[in-house]
């Protein structure tokens, strides 16, 4: 709302932290900060190395309102580190503060931008201004930050009291009321369970985790209470039940609760009693009782870190050690290896990532070495230069016995324009000219869609106008998705580089299929997670042990026929029907299956 000014805890803070930071280390995790705890407590914090940051939620104010017509305007004073949402633990006495005179020059900001500004009227007869109930609606909006991680706040109770508040807005000429708003001491939390105002210094724990009910019971003698809560309920099954995330942990003589835990999955809240030893009961929380209720908010914990020390080891523990180390130094030389040899394949293929990837000499380089892989002679990169006549050349030349067979490639953002396509064909007769003979074949070929993953491109990116103009003209066309796949089948056994070779010559759009496949089917329902699938065929013989090619984006692979039913009965052979396949691998949906030979 702008209705507070910067506090100069800040320079407090600093000062105090560079007393204290030749000496102590401090743990980084977790980050806690303190609201009104005293200088001793703050100080033992310190000491022990936490990390913390010490807040207020502000003074009440000892204001001159003397007479009916006497107001003032007043800025809040509580400080809070701005980066609020980066603490694990805040910790608030909500009974601990200072009273402070009235100090115009506490009440102007210093810097301010704007035609307007918001402050808080403090009028006759009220004379304490009590800031703590509106900063404690303001820390909750702090609190609103923490998101998507735990958090812990512990707060000392008091006695739970409202406070009416009323924002004006001053202009260059007039002031005007903003109405009335109310506030809460206990406003930090979305909601509290509060009951009557009781005063007592009787108090009873109740039975829980042993560590925490010994601590409590510790620290309970000279404890006082001044406020009583009750367990909320929840609709379960018909009826009202106790609300599980809320748990008792302090009675008083009437079994009044003063003392709560509420748990749920990121925000957690603790109220206590106002313990007399402060300082000492938090170390011994943080230390001894939080790392176990809430082991996220400390991953540095170092209770039982003795353990760790040699004097201490379990029997077997150092030799099993030493084993532990001998195989991490394995483990780690392995490890080298494994990451060179990587290394060193990603260098010896990175071609085929280029094809897909480049464009421009980055992209022909790439081809080139696809094209020698692929066992070509003759394989030769042409110079992008201007001919006589002021036309391109193409890209790659690959010189056999009997034929030419000319190449132009592209990397592009899109698909290809027909004048993409049909570059190449001039190409082809000026050098069937050339060498005074029809045996020049062209080949266009494309890394389209060059900034999208390959499966997520239009395959083929073609359209059928520029494929049946290729079939016309006696030139293919090509995408580097297709060589890429094609790769992998060569490697995999399904087609060999010589029937790849002989079908970089067929016209129209160019596919890599093995030669003497037959269509068997493309399953539509699938069992078994995929092993088991439904065809229909007709006039293609299936038999038991029989080979099939799985096509799939491009792609072929091979998998075994296991079993074969037909009409819920177990057969060796079909040719006709609905059947039944047991697979010996996964397939997926939109798969087709080929069969090798004759039908």
């Amino acid at each position: 709302m702008g209705i507070f000014k910067k506090n100069k805890n800040k320079l407090k803070q600093k000062e105090m932290a560079k007393e204290t930071a030749e000496e102590i280390v401090v743990i980084d995790r977790p980050r806690i900060c303190c609201l009104d705890l005293n200088k001793d407590t703050v100080d033992v914090l310190r000491k022990s190395g936490a990390n913390i940051y010490c807040g207020t939620l502000g003074a009440k104010i000892k204001v001159p309102n003397n007479t009916v017509r006497e107001y003032h305007q007043l800025l809040l004073n509580f400080d809070f580190p701005s980066n609020l949402h980066e603490y694990d633990i805040i910790i608030l006495d909500l009974e601990n503060f200072e009273i402070k005179d009235y100090k115009s020059e506490d009440h102007k900001r210093e810097n301010h931008t704007g035609k307007t500004s918001l402050s808080l009227l403090c009028s006759y007869p009220e004379t304490l201004f009590d800031p703590r109930p509106f900063s404690s609606h303001l820390l909750r909006a702090y609190l609103h930050k923490i998101t998507n991680r735990k958090f812990l706040v512990l707060a000392f109770s008091s006695e739970a009291y409202e406070v009416e508040y009323e924002p004006i807005e001053t202009t260059e000429s007039h002031f005007e009321r903003q109405g009335i708003e109310k506030y809460n001491i206990y406003s930090f939390w979305n909601y509290i369970p509060i009951s009557e105002t009781k005063n007592g210094k009787e108090i009873f724990v109740r039975k829980m985790k042993e560590d925490l009910q010994s601590l409590l019971e510790k620290y309970k003698n000279g404890a006082s209470y001044s406020q009583t809560f009750h367990h909320p309920t929840k609709w379960n099954k018909g009826q009202n039940v106790e609300d599980d995330k809320y748990f008792p942990l302090m009675t008083n003589l009437n079994g009044d609760i003063i003392s709560f835990i509420e748990t749920s999955e990121n925000e957690n809240l603790i109220i206590l009693p106002q313990i007399k030893d402060k300082a000492n009961f938090i170390m011994d929380f943080l230390s001894k009782i939080a790392p176990s209720i809430y082991p996220e908010l400390f991953p540095y914990s170092t209770t039982f870190n003795w353990k760790n020390q040699e004097e201490y080891f379990l029997p077997k523990h150092s030799t099993l050690l030493e084993g532990k180390t001998k195989v991490s130094n394995e483990y780690e030389k392995k490890l080298g290896e494994c990451e060179r040899r990587i290394e060193e394949n990603l260098e010896r293929y990175s071609y085929l990532h280029k094809i897909i990837t480049e464009t421009g000499d980055d992209l022909v380089d790439a081809l080139v070495k696809y094209l020698k892989w692929l066992e070509w002679d003759n394989v030769e990169r042409v110079d992008k230069i201007k001919s006589s006549s002021g036309a391109l050349e193409e890209d790659i030349q690959i010189t056999q016995p009997d034929k030419l067979l000319i190449i132009e490639c592209k990397g592009i953002g899109g698909t290809s324009t027909d004048a993409d396509c049909s570059q190449i064909s001039k190409i082809k007769h000026r050098r069937c000219k050339e060498r005074g003979k029809f045996d020049v074949f062209a080949l266009y070929i494309v890394n389209h869609q060059r900034y999208l993953p390959p499966l997520k491109r239009q395959n083929p990116p073609f359209t059928e106008t520029q494929i049946q103009d290729a079939k016309n003209d006696e030139r293919g066309l090509l995408t580097t998705w297709q060589l890429f796949n094609l790769f992998f089948d060569i490697e995999n056994g399904i087609i060999s580089k010589e029937e790849a070779r002989q079908l970089f010559f067929e016209f129209g759009f160019v596919e890599f299929r093995p030669r003497d496949i037959h269509y068997v089917y493309e399953p539509t329902e699938f069992f078994n997670k995929g092993t088991v699938c439904i065809v229909n065929i007709n006039n293609i013989t299936l038999g038991i042990n029989d080979e099939l090619l799985v096509e799939k984006n491009g792609k072929f692979t091979k998998i075994i026929i296991l079993d074969i039913q037909e009409n819920d009965k177990a057969i060796t052979q079909a040719s006709n029907g609905e059947l039944g396949l047991k697979l010996s691998s996964k397939i997926e949906r939109k798969s087709k299956l080929w069969k090798k030979g004759s039908h």
